[in-house]
């Protein structure tokens, strides 16, 4: 995730630092690929990736004040992408400590009766986001989800750019966190493979 401009990129950082909004949304066409790669690199996920590269720019955003003293951009931004990585992979892993039990794998254990009723209460309330999708925006992310496919075979399944499935998996995320709240990523994580089922 190297930068060949080190110098541009501290003329650049010191113009976010001042607030400049311009200056920033050219970082954010700068480095949008490379960070949603690195992110892709170490989760295996799209949603997850696309959750870390916008994470990542509020983060740079809301500290903006900080970036004029930061020497090594690029090495800084890679620790913060991977430790953004680690906060959500650790929090999806005790969130599935939690549901384990309500997962695909249907476990038996006591109190079922109500973690059944979670389970299809988050089920319900996903499948209900999801319908409301625009229409392209809901295949994309039903490919994907559901069907597990790649960013490269959706882009040949319809038709589109990789850079428009992105965006419309982005845009799917967005209406879905909007619709979810702040449980968005862990009800489609954990329980997205069961959306039609049953």
């Amino acid at each position: 995730m190297s930068s060949s401009g080190t110098h541009d990129n501290s003329k650049l950082l010191s113009l976010i630092a001042s607030g400049n909004e311009v200056a920033f949304h050219q970082l954010y066409r700068l480095y949008h690929q490379r960070i949603y790669s690195f992110a892709f690199f170490l989760t295996s996920s799209d949603i997850l990736a696309e959750e870390v590269t916008q994470e990542i720019f509020i983060k740079i955003w809301n500290h903006r004040t900080e970036l004029s003293e930061i020497k090594i951009f690029d090495a800084w931004l890679k620790t913060l992408v991977r430790n953004q990585c680690y906060t959500f992979l650790n929090r999806l892993a005790k969130e599935r400590l939690v549901f384990q039990n309500i997962n695909a794998q249907g476990v038996e254990v006591s109190n079922s009766t109500e973690e059944k009723f979670i389970s299809e209460e988050y089920i319900f309330l996903l499948r209900q986001a999801v319908s409301r999708l625009p229409e392209q925006q809901r295949k994309v992310f039903l490919f994907s989800r559901i069907d597990g496919m790649k960013l490269d075979e959706i882009a040949v399944k319809m038709g589109l750019s990789i850079n428009t499935v992105k965006s419309h998996i982005k845009a799917a995320l967005k209406n879905i966190r909007l619709a979810l709240g702040s449980q968005a990523l862990i009800i489609i994580t954990i329980f997205g493979k069961n959306l039609f089922k049953g």
